[in-house]
């Protein structure tokens, strides 16, 4: 008899990913800056850096759309 995968949110934790909210994506794009707050960017976590993304459209009076 086949076995029965685990519940999504069992795997996600495994792998140490969250599922994500409404409204939330992720995407993989390239960045240009200096070395060191790239670095200090990378260490962040996903839901950290989002913040920080979000932080700084702020701070720049970036307009949504």
């Amino acid at each position: 008899m086949p076995r029965k995968p685990p519940p999504d949110e069992i795997r996600l934790r495994a792998i140490g990913v969250t599922r994500l909210r409404p409204g939330e994506a992720t995407l993989t794009v390239r960045v240009r800056g200096k070395a060191e707050l790239l670095r200090r960017f990378e260490a962040l976590s996903p839901e950290e850096r989002g913040r920080v993304v979000e932080a700084g459209f702020s701070r720049e009076g970036v307009k949504d759309g």
